[in-house]
């Protein structure tokens, strides 16, 4: 107990800004593990096309640290199940890349989008919400007038990339006022 009240009177006299920063500081991780929620299909982890899990884990890490949240990507059950720092966990609920690739709910006229289930688990209580991004703006990559022609400025993947940048910043949006 000496040691936590020594820091604080340090804080008060020395560097007051640095430890206000600390203390807001939010610990969360971010549970590298995505899981794949479509009903009858069997999805590994290995098999995530475009390398969305391990984008979509690099987007969230990215956004929380423009946002000050200290945020920690992990795998392991130690720190998954450590029932005192706050869990992100994903399920991707639906994946389409093409009209002939999409995994979920078929769609007649599909954009490429991606959408997830976040849960927020800290401790025994839990709070979810859905998320989704797609593809919108043709300009950014060709002038057809053909959801599915990406043109030759970009890929399928590309454009999932950028739907996943979105997303990230959809999901930390929500996760902010959860972690207080």
């Amino acid at each position: 107990m000496r040691s936590l009240h020594y820091f604080t009177a340090a804080c008060i006299l020395t560097a007051a800004p640095l430890c206000l920063a600390n203390e807001n500081t939010v610990n969360l991780y971010i549970n590298k593990n995505i899981g794949f929620n479509v009903e009858g299909y069997k999805y590994t982890q290995q098999e995530f096309p475009c390398d969305l899990d391990h984008l979509l884990v690099n987007h969230l890490l990215e956004e929380s640290q423009q946002r000050h949240l200290d945020a920690e990507a992990v795998a392991t059950a130690d720190k998954i199940n450590n029932g005192v720092i706050p869990v992100l966990a994903l399920d991707v609920d639906q994946l389409v890349l093409t009209e002939e690739v999409q995994y979920g709910p078929k769609s007649h006229h599909p954009l490429p989008k991606v959408k997830v289930t976040a849960a927020l688990v800290k401790g025994e209580d839990s709070v979810t919400a859905p998320h989704m991004c797609a593809i919108t703006a043709l300009s950014e990559f060709t002038s057809s007038s053909n959801i599915l022609d990406m043109g030759t400025v970009a890929t399928v993947c590309t454009a999932v990339n950028r739907c996943l940048q979105r997303l990230s910043d959809d999901v930390v949006d929500w996760l902010e006022p959860q972690l207080k």
